[in-house]
C-alpha cells in the first residue's frame, strides 16, 4: 500500500513544524498549508487521507473547510482532525458539528496527536 498522505494546515509556521516533528515517526507523506482558502484548494486537488486542520485560519476557518469536505462525495474518504487552542464545551461542539473525525487541543500533546492520527491510519488500512 502507498504511504498515507496528511495535509497539515495552520497559519503559525512553528505549529506546522511541531506537527511535522511529532508525526515524523509515522509513515506519512506530509503536505502543509498556511491558510484556509489555499487549504481547501489543496484538499480538492490532492485528496489527502487525513487533514490536520487549525480551527482559526485566515481565509476560511477550519470548521467551514471541514463542512465542505464532509459534504463532497469525492472527499468521502478524507478524515479531519481539528486543532484548536480552546477546549471549552462550545468550541468542541463547534468542531464536532462540522463533522470532524477527531480534535486535538493546543498546546499539542504529542502522544494524543499520534494516537488520533494512528487510529485514522488504522481505519484507512482496514
Amino acid at each position: 500500500m502507498s504511504r498515507a498522505r496528511i495535509l497539515l494546515v495552520d497559519d503559525v509556521r512553528s505549529i506546522l513544524e511541531q506537527e511535522r516533528e511529532i508525526l515524523a515517526g509515522l509513515d506519512l507523506e506530509m503536505l502543509t498549508c498556511e491558510n484556509g482558502t489555499d487549504a481547501l484548494k489543496m484538499i480538492l486537488h490532492e485528496k489527502p487521507d487525513i487533514v490536520l486542520l487549525d480551527l482559526m485560519l485566515p481565509g476560511m476557518n477550519g470548521d467551514t473547510i471541514c463542512k465542505v469536505i464532509k459534504s463532497r462525495p469525492e472527499l468521502a474518504n478524507v478524515s479531519v482532525v481539528i486543532v484548536t487552542a480552546r477546549d471549552d464545551e462550545k468550541e468542541l461542539q463547534r468542531c464536532f458539528a462540522s463533522g470532524c473525525d477527531a480534535y486535538v487541543t493546543k498546546p499539542i500533546d504529542p502522544a494524543d496527536l499520534i494516537q488520533k492520527v494512528q487510529i485514522l491510519l488504522d481505519e484507512i488500512e482496514a
